[in-house]
């Protein structure tokens, strides 16, 4: 899973960066989020057991959401979709690691409130309606759903802001990875343009490192048991 992250990361960083393509380039076609669908052996009936997680179990109507938006993620970042079983185990990955954070979390203490979170979904719901519920279709989303995972977020953010340490990114750092992404692109901003975003983007990756080495801590303390 943490390579996977790590993957993401540096496409999308490279996506960025790079100056726009000519019409040509842009004109090519795109697999587009809403052409991404789950095949019925792909799919668990909804009121199935998927996994169990220390005192929780999952069920399939969940596994079926996150599945299809991992299967999503990875199409767009260029992975291969067609290992069923590779993303059924990122899907299992992520699940296991949204779940111990979250009881985690409750341990700690860290809650955010109702009003925050329906705040969050108002504000989505209002910017475009129309765009919005094209959203729900595609990721296979209810507005019921989409409030869990904006909770998600929103305990993860809080998470990762009191409990998370990273190294600060110095602008050696920022230098070091500009001149690598300089070596391998003919087109790429200038560097005072590029080092804020360096600069959020290898923030990040020290976020998800340090996240995924608490995640993993968390595993080899923790009952769990995968019934797919």
């Amino acid at each position: 899973m943490k390579k996977l992250i790590l993957s993401f990361m540096m496409i999308g960083l490279i996506a960025i960066l790079a100056a726009c393509g000519d019409k040509e380039e842009k004109a090519q076609e795109t697999v587009q989020p809403q052409d991404i669908t789950m095949e019925e052996d792909e799919k668990v009936a909804d009121d199935d057991v998927v996994i169990s997680i220390n005192d929780t179990e999952v069920s399939g109507d969940h596994y079926n959401t996150i599945y299809l938006q991992t299967k999503i993620r990875a199409s767009q970042f260029g992975q291969d979709i067609e290992d069923k079983e590779n993303t059924k185990e990122i899907t299992l990955n992520e699940i296991i690691a949204q779940e111990l954070i979250k009881q985690e979390a409750e341990r700690l203490g860290i809650e955010v409130s109702e009003e925050n979170v329906q705040e969050e979904l108002d504000t989505l719901k209002s910017e475009n309606e129309e765009q919005f519920e094209a959203y729900l279709e595609t990721y296979n989303l209810t507005e019921d759903s989409l409030k869990e995972q904006i909770r998600f977020s929103q305990i993860l953010s809080q998470f990762i802001e009191e409990e998370i340490e990273i190294a600060e990114v110095t602008e050696d750092d920022i230098k070091e990875t500009y001149d690598q992404l300089k070596k391998d692109m003919e087109n790429i901003m200038e560097f005072e343009q590029a080092e804020p975003i360096i600069e959020q983007q290898l923030t990040q990756q020290r976020e998800a490192d340090a996240l995924q080495a608490k995640v993993e801590e968390l595993m080899d303390d923790a009952n769990i048991e995968k019934h797919i």
